[in-house]
């Protein structure tokens, strides 16, 4: 049964609503007609407290005490006014927000967590409220959402299913908001206890499971990756998951795991502009082509796209994505503020991922000793700190094309497509046919892409390998400023694909036609010049 508090507030019965749609037994109880005890002998198996006028302290009835006693025992929901209870019951502070949102509509952001499994990391919510829960949370709590505002939108306790969110998943405006209610209702109290349990595995335990060729499940993943990112675990367990992992195979599961923990632990980008793109490949095909996904983010982002990109120095080149924006002029040391300002002001932002992924200090020297290719090869392009949700995705490995585009699914991406090339480039490349799958809606396809069904015509590897971090930054501006060549093709192709998933057109023969529009009108470069002006102006 799932009790569910009433603070005088007609969302309540919407809730209900959607409870009972759901399959679920309700009862409500009005928070100051029954007590604690009461309550407690309803034996329910969750609770939610409902949204409601006025504040946490004053105004909750039961609703406080409530928490305090369940917490820990059952899954709980606070809405709106339930939300502030929850922060208040745990030592946070609730104040007036800036601005009062009642009935508005906002982009939602969250960073995962059980109430968004399986939701895309953006969607729109209904606000009514004129409270928020201030920063910093007691350390107890995390942030689960944001508003393209900045609010804090949803929170978590760290060791149990206590969670709250400000928005109204009972609204019909809500995207999404009644598979949130079924997230919440498949924490049962057994399942509960198991998830503590998986959480709890150790990483001698999680290395001895790998070598015996058991898999993690995602929670057990997600422990291990938040172990090795608070430095509990020394460089060679460390190294021995690592090689025992890749020796048994990695799953979705568990790469889906250990993508949150590695979240988790990001310093987040904020800006308010969404949806955002990232076209971030993970590198390593030892090709040495000129930086194609970095200068095809230029062509996106002049089509209106926001584009978060991240990147790092080189891993399989003589430049990665930080090399040549850096040769280009564009300055790497911007605080993550600054990056989302830029991102709102030029509608493009380097994301450098050694400022923005500090946690991963533990890691690097495991990974430098090894001299191997580990499940981190294939993280940083799930963990992009300012959270976009559309993202192109080029890999070194054929065999990861179609699951690490479910892993995408699974972390709840918007749309995507994670892409490989015949000859093994983690682009969408014109020397051959290309691998695709395509998260759309929620579903993977995988289909074959061949340039020259658009008029593309074939190249060699010679055609479109770059150099130094200075060379590439020459073929950028040349690729940009309109000179045919096979690198432009290179650049088009993915242009037009990060195009599609954008939305911006209907398919890729249609992406190539404005990808070769924005750059042959100059306003690829322009957005080139605009982001060198913005870093080196930035103090």
């Amino acid at each position: 049964m799932i009790a569910v508090i009433d603070n005088y507030d007609s969302f309540t019965y919407n809730l209900v609503q959607y409870l009972g749609e759901l399959g679920a037994e309700v009862r409500v109880f009005r928070n100051d007609a029954i007590t604690v005890d009461s309550l407690e002998r309803t034996a329910p198996s969750h609770l939610i407290v409902s949204p409601g006028p006025g504040t946490p302290e004053h105004d909750a009835g039961i609703s406080n005490e409530a928490i305090r006693r369940l917490h820990g025992r059952i899954p709980i929901l606070g809405v709106c006014l339930g939300h502030q209870c929850i922060a208040h019951v745990f030592g946070g502070r609730v104040s007036r927000a800036a601005v009062p949102m009642h009935g508005k509509v906002s982009r939602i952001t969250h960073q995962g967590g059980t109430l968004f499994d399986g939701i895309a990391s953006a969607f729109d919510a209904t606000r009514y409220h004129s409270l928020t829960v201030e920063e910093p949370l007691p350390d107890v709590l995390r942030i689960t959402a944001r508003a393209s505002d900045g609010d804090i939108m949803g929170i978590e306790h760290r060791d149990a299913p206590t969670m709250g969110v400000q928005f109204h998943p009972e609204s019909i405006l809500t995207r999404d908001g009644k598979r949130m209610l079924a997230n919440l209702l498949s924490l049962g109290t057994e399942r509960q206890t198991n998830r503590v349990a998986e959480a709890s595995l150790t990483l001698p335990s999680a290395i001895q499971r790998a070598l015996e060729r058991n898999h993690l499940t995602s929670a057990q993943a997600e422990a291990v990756m938040m172990q090795i990112m608070d430095g509990q675990a020394t460089p060679a367990q460390i190294g021995a998951f690592l090689a025992a992992l890749r020796a048994k195979g990695e799953t979705i599961d568990e790469i889906v795991g250990m993508a949150r923990g590695m979240r988790k632990h990001a310093t987040l980008v904020r800006t308010t502009r969404q949806p955002l793109i990232d076209t971030c490949g993970t590198g390593g095909d030892g090709a040495h082509t000129f930086n194609i996904s970095t200068t095809a983010a230029f062509v996106v982002a002049a089509a209106g796209v926001a584009v978060a990109k991240h990147g790092n120095r080189s891993v399989s080149s003589q430049a990665g994505s930080a090399d040549v924006l850096q040769a280009l002029g564009i300055r790497l040391d911007l605080s993550p503020e600054q990056v989302g300002r830029c991102i709102d002001e030029v509608g493009f932002g380097f994301l450098f991922a050694p400022a923005l992924h500090p946690a991963m200090k533990h890691a690097i020297g495991p990974r430098r000793e090894m001299s191997v290719r580990t499940v981190f090869n294939v993280l940083g392009p799930l963990t992009n700190p300012a959270e976009a949700s559309l993202q192109l995705i080029g890999v070194y490995d054929r065999t990861l094309v179609e699951p690490l585009a479910h892993v995408l699914a699974d972390l709840g991406s918007e749309a995507a497509m994670v892409v490989s090339s015949a000859d093994g480039l983690d682009e969408l490349s014109i020397t051959g046919a290309n691998l695709v799958a395509e998260l759309k809606q929620g579903t993977v396809s995988t289909y074959v892409l061949d340039p020259a069904e658009y008029g593309l015509s074939r190249a060699s590897l010679n055609d479109i390998r770059g150099g130094s971090a200075e060379d590439n930054a020459v073929i950028t501006r040349e690729v940009l400023a309109g000179q045919r060549s096979p690198r432009r093709d290179m650049v088009l192709l993915n242009a037009a694909a990060a195009l599609r998933i954008a939305g911006c057109v209907a398919d890729v023969r249609a992406g190539l036609a404005l990808a070769a529009e924005i750059i042959d009108t100059g306003r690829a470069t322009a957005v080139l010049d605009r982001l060198i002006a913005y870093t080196q102006g930035a103090a």
